[in-house]
């Protein structure tokens, strides 16, 4: 059994952070933390106590990327947002806490669902995982927030494979290349905890969604072009396998090729690191 990780919740004031985390934590006997107008010190300090079940990060810590890192290596980030029309009067700032889209016409320029402006976008960047709770009740906000705390607390338990959402590629990969569960199996358990092992180490969401591609483009090329042999299979992520296949099948976008070079080279590290490939002194 792994420990649950730390959930930070995020958002700007007014959506609902303190008021819905804490009765959340009630609900399911976890203790809550409000870091108030806490700096990046005393949120290392909290993080090495592991002093919460639920932290809220300030607003003032969530503009800073060192805190932001830290959030994502430590436990998991969630994103609690309201429409900025509500969350700016429930706030009580007199200035502007958001920027709307200039042409959008829509609910002050934010759109239906509040998520036209750039403080949602860089938040969204940075967090697992978004509830979006517009024009929600608080109690019908609250049991959304509660059921997703206890779903991320639940999966934390689960294997890689699970946790990172790469269940599927065993069925799929096997159905279209017809090569068997075990090798399959092999291929996706190594990227699944490659993936953890990064997520634990802090990367951004949208680093992992990159790397998540290129695992599963390689994946797709080795069952094509490659040996299948169960006992063999993993020596083909030795460099970056099927380079010149993967810009005719995939993309020859030279940004996008060289991010499969640099994630595939990162994956084949984690490999040698764990002992599952020869290093490369040898």
């Amino acid at each position: 059994m792994r420990n649950p990780p730390i959930i930070f919740l995020l958002g700007p004031p007014g959506a609902g952070k303190t008021t819905l985390g804490s009765w959340a934590c009630k609900e399911l006997g976890l203790e809550f933390l409000d870091l108030a107008e806490a700096d990046l010190e005393r949120l290392s300090r909290v993080v090495g106590d592991t002093a919460a079940d639920v932290i809220e990060l300030p607003w003032a810590l969530q503009h800073e990327r060192r805190a932001l890192a830290l959030v994502r290596k430590a436990g998991a980030p969630l994103l609690l947002w309201a429409h900025p029309e509500d969350m700016q009067a429930r706030s009580g700032h007199d200035e502007p806490l958001f920027t709307p889209v200039p042409r959008l016409t829509i609910r002050g320029g934010f759109g239906r669902n509040g998520t036209g402006c750039r403080e949602f976008r860089h938040l969204e960047r940075a967090c697992g995982e978004t509830l979006i709770l517009v024009d929600l009740a608080f109690e019908e906000a609250a049991e959304i927030v509660m059921d997703c705390l206890a779903e991320i607390r639940e999966e934390s338990n689960a294997p890689p494979v699970e946790r990172e959402g790469l269940a599927g590629w065993v069925g799929d990969w096997h159905q279209q290349h017809g090569a068997s569960p075990r090798v399959t199996k092999v291929i996706v358990d190594a990227m699944a905890r490659h993936l953890a092992h990064l997520r634990a180490t802090g990367t951004s969401p949208r680093t992992l969604t990159g790397v998540c591609s290129d695992l599963n483009a390689a994946g797709h090329l080795v069952l094509m072009y490659g040996t299948r042999k169960t006992n063999r299979i993993m020596e083909q992520f030795a460099v970056p396998p099927y380079r010149f296949e993967f810009e005719r099948k995939f993309t020859d976008r030279p940004a996008l090729v060289a991010r499969y070079r640099r994630n595939l080279d990162g994956f084949a590290r984690f490999l040698r690191e764990h002992g599952e490939l020869p290093s490369e002194d040898r």
